[in-house]
């Protein structure tokens, strides 16, 4: 992680995705989402990472590119 990234715990992360803290949970459990936990067990997530995600999300995986190109 960067030394000046700007760390949010889980209700700042959602609003910043615009998704229910419980989605952003459910992401981080299954690894989807990077998360830093605090010494308390809390999780923090950074921005960076928010930004990275949601880009992945973006991107269209192999299979529907394939399923796209076979429906033309």
């Amino acid at each position: 992680m960067e030394g000046r990234t700007k760390l949010l715990n889980v209700g700042q992360a959602a609003a910043y995705l615009g998704v229910s803290a419980a989605s952003l949970r459910k992401w981080s459990n299954q690894g989807l989402v990077p998360v830093y936990r605090t010494p308390g067990g809390q999780r923090r997530f950074s921005t960076s990472d928010l930004d990275e995600f949601m880009r992945s999300m973006r991107q269209p995986s192999a299979d529907t590119r394939r399923a796209a190109g076979a429906r033309g």
